[in-house]
């Protein structure tokens, strides 16, 4: 790929003939219009931000000095033969998308109050570990451990259905108090349960195992040169077979007529037609804003009154001038001030914010030491990721003013953003105790800022809530009642995260194919013609390559050629706080 943006057609959306419209451009709905496209289908995509990739696009900062992760922190089953490379295989995308594995003798630290503990690969070497650390605790961390790990992982067939039916429907914390482990015990094992940010006394135990096994069974992993390469080489694929994506197209109404999906109209009224349209928008807001309550069931209408969404998220990106590296600074790491777990969550859900939040760490610059884009030498770059209210009212912040960003000028808003920002500074320092120190950037953004960027219902990152009612048989199928009309994303049967959601994606289109893609691919299908793939070049930058149509503002920062001392590298900004801009 080239330094060169796509440019837009001359000729308007509208006149196009289009099988299948998708709106949102988040790796659930490029991966399936990947696949679609490369499938002979003529698929239009349209995503309301600037750049594509939904949660896992980066944004940089410091004249392009820094690069951070929006979502990408550490992906599952990335290795050979595991789901994520077998969905990119039928796109041809294997090689051009790697993973990186993250310390498996410890991919993520957690430190609660008294313990430090690495998380490991495989289930006998947590346990192992857990018995390291709670030798008291034997009985009960078996215990614990064999049913998580009987539900997830299927080794013990016979078992499973057994410890399904007696455990894995009830509350994780109702398992763990029936096998009497301490409080600390507790945390541990609840530790890196941000990644769903849901209360564990509603977390059912089969959610909470299966969550476990999708990184024990074979270790964490990050894309080599962040996140937004996965948006970046989906983009590709259907740019080169015959389909478009496009920037700052706001979907406002899914087009309904005679009872049939026939296209999208954007905001401006500009009206695009299709044979299919795929929603890979937030699932609440697909039905109730983008459809409308007249092409609603009962049974939907019902449904969405009562929807929970996961508890929003609250993100500091840091700058430091100092390498992490050469401190043998964990990529990733999971800090609790308190071992409490659903108590933090008791008061976060009930629209407040204790002195003491969890932080969740993550070290671009540790997980992918050749990057070019994170930090220039001698820096390094943290996302420090915790979850707060997602109430307007706990923000000062009216709904209206959402969607223009005027919220982000208002004092009581900036004021909250920053009482948190320290706080979060203040835990992540139990880690990095001369992180303020070394601090040379500083940014956070709020569930309000997830909100206008991705428009999620209350900012959620994960989608809907991980009840029970909302678990396998139970969740949202991609498939709908409105004929033309299918769903992709993070809170359709597939579930969230980025595995399961580009997973999810090419399960969506198959839907829409009428065939069994998953299958094909695992038998070894390759849809894309790899030769029309854009070669990828030394100059290469995913971020310009995400925004098809717009040029970029500035050039990318390159690494100093060998031999660059550090009196020769230009120092970044020397701002140390900034809690507004483009972030708000």
């Amino acid at each position: 790929m080239t330094q060169t943006a796509t440019p837009l057609p001359p000729t308007s959306d509208a006149d196009e003939t289009w099988d299948v419209v998708v709106v949102g451009a988040g790796p659930g709905g490029l991966t399936c219009a990947a696949y679609l496209a490369a499938n002979g289908r003529r698929v239009l995509v349209l995503e309301a931000n600037q750049v594509v990739g939904g949660s896992t696009q980066v944004f940089r900062r410091a004249g392009n000095k820094f690069e951070f992760d929006v979502g990408t922190h550490y992906v599952g089953e990335c290795g050979p033969g595991g789901r994520m490379q077998t969905a990119l295989s039928g796109l041809a995308l294997t090689d051009r998308i790697q993973w990186l594995r993250q310390r498996p003798e410890g991919h993520c630290q957690i430190m609660v109050p008294g313990t430090t503990f690495q998380t490991p690969t495989g289930w006998d070497t947590y346990l192992e570990r857990l018995l390291a650390a709670f030798p008291e605790e034997e009985a009960g961390l078996r215990r614990c451990v064999t049913v998580m790990r009987t539900i997830a992982a299927g080794d013990r067939p016979l078992a499973r259905p057994l410890a399904l039916l007696r455990w894995g429907l009830r509350p994780i914390t109702t398992l763990m108090a029936a096998c009497g482990l301490s409080a600390d015990a507790q945390a541990v094992i609840l530790a890196e349960n941000g990644d769903y940010t849901w209360p564990p006394h509603r977390t059912p135990t089969a959610m909470h195992a299966g969550f476990l096994h999708h990184y024990l069974q074979a270790g964490a992993y990050y894309p080599r040169g962040g996140g937004q390469v996965i948006g970046a080489h989906l983009t590709d694929v259907i740019q080169t077979h015959g389909g478009r994506v496009r920037t700052k197209a706001r979907v406002e109404e899914i087009l309904v007529e005679d009872g049939r999906a026939v296209g999208v109209r954007l905001r401006g009224g500009e009206e695009i037609r299709s044979e299919v349209v795929v929603s890979a928008a937030d699932f609440k807001r697909t039905w109730a804003d983008l459809v409308g309550d007249e092409h609603l069931t009962r049974r939907l209408r019902r449904r969405l009154a009562d929807l929970e969404m996961t508890l929003p998220m609250f993100a500091v990106y840091v700058a430091l001038d100092v390498d992490l590296r050469e401190r043998d600074t964990p990529p990733l790491a999971w800090v609790w001030p308190t071992n409490d777990v659903d108590g933090y969550y008791r008061e976060v859900a009930a629209g407040r914010c204790p002195e003491q939040m969890p932080v969740g760490i993550s070290c671009p610059t540790a997980k992918d030491p050749e990057g070019t884009h994170s930090a220039p030498p001698g820096y390094s770059t943290l996302e420090l990721v915790s979850w707060a209210p997602k109430d307007h009212a706990f923000w000062n912040v009216a709904t209206a003013e959402v969607d223009d960003a005027g919220y982000g000028r208002d004092e009581r808003y900036l004021q909250v953003k920053e009482e948190l920002t320290q706080r979060v500074l203040d835990t992540a320092e139990l880690m990095i105790p001369d992180l303020r120190e070394r601090m040379v950037f500083c940014e956070a953004s709020t569930p309000i800022t997830q909100e206008r960027f991705t428009l999620t219902t209350d900012g959620s990152c994960y989608g809907i809530a991980p009840l029970l009612k909302n678990l396998g048989p139970f969740r949202p199928r991609v498939t709908t009642h409105i004929p033309g009309l299918f769903l992709a994303g993070g809170s359709t049967e597939h579930m969230f995260g980025i595995n399961a959601t580009i997973w999810g994606g090419m399960g969506t289109a198959g839907a829409v194919l009428g065939r069994d893609l998953v299958r094909e691919v695992r038998e070894g299908a390759v849809f894309v013609d790899e030769a029309r793939l854009t070669p990828v070049t030394d100059d290469f930058d995913p971020l310009l390559a995400s925004k098809p149509g717009s040029p970029i503002r500035r050039p990318a920062r390159r690494r100093p050629r060998a031999g660059t001392t550090s009196q020769d590298r230009r120092a970044p900004s020397s701002r140390t706080e900034v809690t507004s801009g483009s972030q708000r």
